[in-house]
C-alpha cells in the first residue's frame, strides 16, 4: 500500500489535532505535577523534533544542538535582570541564538560524520566553561535567578503551541523542495551539489529552522525552572537527550521523535522516582540498544514497520531513511 497525503491527514494529522484539543484540557483536569509533567515532556518533544531537522532529514547529527536552547535561555535571563519586558527579552533570546547559529554553521559545516559529531558536543561543552567563566553576566557556578514569573498554566499552553508549530513546520519541511535538497544531501551531498543544490545555503537554512524552536523552549525551560546554571542549560544530558529521543524513535520522520520522546521521557521519569542512580547510565545503555538492535529506530522494526504499511505509511519510512555514514 502507498503511502498518500491523503492516508497521511486520515491516520496522522487528525487524531494528531485531536490530541493536541485534549491536551488543551490537562491544566483544568490535572494536578501541578501533571502540569509540569507535561509542559516539560513537550519542551523535550520540541527539542527531539527540531533536531531531527538537520540529523533527521539531512543526516547531520547535531550533538550540540543544545547550545540554541542554552544561549537562548541565558541571554533571556540576562535581559530580563536588566530590566528588559518578557517579550523583548524572549525576542533578544531568539535572536541571539539564530545569530549564533549562523555562527557556529561556517566553520562546523566544513565537518562531516562523526567529525561533526564530535565537534558539536564538544561546542557544548566549551559553551558550559563560557557561562561558568562569564560570572559577571552569567553567575558562574553559582547561577542566576530568572527574574519573571509565569503560572504553570500559561507555560504549559506556550509549550504546547511551540510544540505544536514545531511538528508541522518539520511536516511542511519533509514534503518541500528545500526537504528534498535536505534528504539529497544526507544521501550524497557531493552528487546534490553537482545537480545544482546550494548545499551551504541549504544547512545554514535548515540549522536556522532548528535553532528557532530550540530556542524558544530554552526560554520556557529557564522561566520553568526559575533559577539556571551553566549544567542546566549546557549539560551533557541535555546535549545527549534530543539525539537519543529522535534516534530510538527513528530519525528522519514525523512520527520518530514524537514516539521516542514518549518512551525515554516516560523511562527517565521513572528512573528520577525508583532508580536515580541509573539515570545517566540510561542514555549510553539506550545508544548501545539502537546500534546493536534497531540502528533505524523503533519505527523501523519490522513487526512497527507492518502496522504502518497497514495504515498505508509504510512508504514513507523508506523516503526518509536513518542516518548514513558519510
Amino acid at each position: 500500500m502507498m503511502f498518500t497525503d491523503k492516508k497521511l491527514k486520515k491516520v496522522i494529522l487528525l487524531p494528531g489535532m485531536a490530541l493536541v484539543i485534549a491536551l488543551c484540557f490537562v491544566p483544568f483536569i490535572g494536578s501541578q505535577y501533571t502540569i509540569i509533567l507535561f509542559y516539560q515532556f513537550l519542551i523535550f518533544l520540541t527539542l527531539s523534533t527540531s533536531y531531527d531537522i538537520v540529523g533527521g532529514y539531512m543526516g547531520y547529527m547535531n550533538l550540540g544542538h543544545c547550545c540554541f536552547f542554552g544561549v537562548a535561555g541565558y541571554v533571556f535571563t540576562i535581559l530580563v535582570d536588566k530590566g528588559v519586558s518578557f517579550l523583548l527579552a524572549s525576542l533578544g533570546g531568539v535572536l541571539a541564538s539564530l545569530f549564533f547559529a549562523v555562527l557556529v554553521a561556517i566553520p562546523f559545516f566544513r565537518l562531516r560524520g562523526a567529525y561533526f559529531a564530535l565537534g558539536n558536543l564538544g561546542l557544548i561543552m566549551l559553551m558550559e566553561m563560557v557561562a561558568r567563566n562569564l560570572k559577571r553576566l552569567t553567575g558562574g557556578d553559582d547561577g542566576m535567578m530568572v527574574m519573571i514569573s509565569l503560572s504553570s498554566v500559561t507555560i504549559f499552553f506556550i509549550c504546547l503551541g511551540i510544540a505544536t508549530g514545531t511538528i508541522l513546520m518539520s511536516y511542511w519541511l519533509g514534503k518541500s523542495r528545500f526537504g528534498l535538497a535536505m534528504v539529497s544531501i544526507r544521501e550524497d551531498e557531493d552528487v546534490a551539489r553537482s545537480f545544482g543544490v546550494k548545499t551551504f545555503q541549504t544547512k545554514l537554512t535548515a540549522l536556522l529552522f532548528a535553532a528557532l524552536p530550540a530556542a524558544m523552549v530554552g526560554i520556557m525551560y529557564a522561566v520553568s525552572l526559575t533559577f539556571i546554571n551553566p549544567t542546566a542549560l549546557f549539560g551533557v544530558e541535555v546535549a545527549l537527550m534530543p539525539a537519543v529521543m529522535a534516534m530510538f524513535g527513528g530519525t528522519g520522520l514525523i512520527i520518530g521523535p514524537i514516539l521516542g520522546t514518549l518512551v525515554i521521557y516516560g523511562v527517565q521519569e521513572f528512573l528520577w522516582t525508583k532508580l536515580p542512580y541509573l539515570h545517566m547510565a540510561m542514555y549510553g545503555g539506550v545508544l548501545i540498544v539502537i546500534g546493536l538492535f534497531m540502528p533505524g529506530g523503533l519505527v523501523r522494526l519490522s513487526a512497527i514497520y507492518r502496522v504502518l504499511e497497514g495504515l498505508g505509511l509504510g512508504a514513507r519510512i523508506y523516503r526518509a531513511p536513518m542516518h548514513k555514514d558519510r
